[in-house]
This record gives C-alpha cells, sequence and structure tokens, in this order.
C-alpha cells in the first residue's frame, strides 16, 4: 500500500549554504534519544583512568621497593642466625656451662 504522504523532493541549495563547521558535523548522532550529552562523562572517565594509571605506577614503585627491603631483610637474618650457630657450635661447651649455672 501506498502512503498519502506527500514527499518532498531534496532541495539542494548553493555551496554558501553548507555546513562551514565539519567538526559539529556528526554531534547530532552522538545524543541519545534521552537527550543526555555523553563526551563530558566520557572526558571525565578518560581524566580519572589516567589518574589510576598514574597510581597504580606509583605502587607498582612502592611495591618493588618494598620487595627490595625484605630480600635484604631476609639476607640480613640469615647471616645473623648462621653467625649465632656458628658461635653457639663452636663454645657448645662453655654455652652449656653458662646456662647450667
Amino acid at each position: 500500500m501506498r502512503s498519502h504522504e506527500r514527499k518532498v523532493p531534496p532541495q539542494f541549495g548553493p555551496y554558501a549554504s553548507e555546513r562551514t563547521d565539519k567538526k559539529n558535523e556528526g554531534k547530532s548522532c552522538n545524543k541519545p534519544a534521552g537527550g543526555i550529552d555523553l563526551e563530558p562523562r566520557v572526558v571525565e572517565l578518560e581524566t580519572h583512568l589516567k589518574y589510576i594509571r598514574r597510581d597504580m605506577d606509583e605502587i607498582r614503585t612502592d611495591v618493588k621497593a618494598v620487595r627490595h627491603r625484605l630480600a635484604y631483610l631476609a639476607g640480613a637474618a640469615a647471616v645473623v642466625v648462621g653467625l649465632l650457630g656458628w658461635v653457639a657450635n663452636s663454645r657448645f661447651d662453655q654455652l652449656v656451662t653458662l646456662l647450667s649455672r
């Protein structure tokens, strides 16, 4: 069935009436039916993502520093325990007499 509405043929104006601002050409399609503009929200999310990445980089460097400190402390503790064991082994008889008094 044919529609009874009259179709208006497209009118082509002179070149002067063409859009001069090419940036805003697709902006009318970006708005959803509710009329909410998403661009400021996207910019805000990008900003938050940038800060999250910066914070993650700081955390990564802090974790590396803590890991190095723990490795250093574990090595130092092993050396101290080793020295105490060596002293206890070489002077075992003196340790027994000191503890038995």
